[in-house]
């Protein structure tokens, strides 16, 4: 394993990686709920439950008056039921969060390892070299980059990657349809209790309009095309304009912790066995002592 500075060492990124636990973290919690569901079913029938039960006899509440919200059984049964689609839509909500934190995230980091992307000359300025050198210490700001990449519809974020760094992954440019069926739903999820904003916010009206319908096919279908959408950007920026970015970050914050009079291979053990200890992927010592020299020599 060598040491070059636009080519990963990795196969995705550490915000690839973060989006990934992410997910792993809500469709753990996802699949909790889908075996209770079935289970509590199959509980009530084995147990002779019929639907003009009263809820009491086969479940506990904790108050009172809880108890009194049902008519029966059946009427218990509804709410669980859309209770499970509550939790489709909000899965769904999750799974849009997570993209855009994905994209908030990875863009900035690709444009402070690439800067000259913004000046058509991609690769011939190392981001790694001003945040080195630089006098204000505040991060470099690309927060109209971001917003134009994580606000408005799929259209204009899709043309604005583009305008940024000249292409766009031919996956995440097929589905923007898709992305904003997903934007819409998700923005009615936040923002009107799962409904249709305009129809929600009908002056004078007094009964609840019908919410979205989320089966769990359609969650994990829309949840394949995300995970896909974040491998293609993953994929175009990793190896385009970050490369091996991250871990020269890495070191560049370590730095200052180390000891700067000591033999440069000093550095690069304790630079390996913090980065292992970060979560990386563990690199071998002549990487990084490379990564040492190249970081140190700029």
């Amino acid at each position: 394993m060598q040491f070059q500075r636009w080519i990963p060492r990795t196969e995705t990124s550490w915000s690839w990686r973060v989006f990934k636990k992410y997910n792993d973290e809500l469709f753990k919690m996802y699949v909790t709920f889908c075996n209770s569901h079935k289970y509590t079913y199959k509980s009530l029938k084995e147990n002779n439950a019929d639907w003009m039960d009263s809820p009491e006899q086969h479940f506990e509440f904790s108050y009172g008056w809880d108890k009194r919200r049902y008519n029966d059984l059946k009427d218990w049964s509804d709410s669980f039921n859309d209770l499970r689609n509550w939790i489709n839509l909000n899965a769904l909500l999750s799974i849009s969060s997570n993209l855009e934190t994905y994209i908030a995230t990875t863009i900035p980091l690709a444009l402070e390892s690439d800067i000259g992307i913004l000046y058509g000359t991609p690769r011939r300025i190392d981001g790694i070299e001003i945040i080195k050198h630089r006098v204000n210490k505040n991060k470099s700001q690309f927060d109209e980059f971001v917003l134009a990449c994580t606000k408005g519809d799929w259209n204009s974020r899709i043309s604005s990657y583009k305008k940024i760094f000249g292409k766009v992954p031919e996956y995440f440019e097929n589905k923007k349809n898709d992305l904003e069926k997903i934007r819409k739903i998700r923005n009615d999820i936040a923002h009107a209790f799962g409904r249709d904003i305009i129809d929600s916010r009908v002056i004078g009206r007094v009964n609840l309009t019908k919410i979205t319908n989320m089966s769990e096919t359609q969650l994990r279908h829309f949840q394949d095309i995300v995970w896909r959408t974040v491998k293609d950007i993953d994929g175009h920026l990793y190896k385009n304009h970050i490369g091996d970015y991250e871990s020269l970050l890495f070191y560049h914050n370590l730095y200052p912790e180390l000891n700067s009079s000591v033999h440069p291979n000093n550095r690069a053990i304790q630079f390996k066995k913090r980065i292992g200890q970060h979560g990386d992927v563990p690199p071998n010592k002549e990487y990084c002592k490379q990564l040492v020299k190249y970081y140190e020599g700029i």
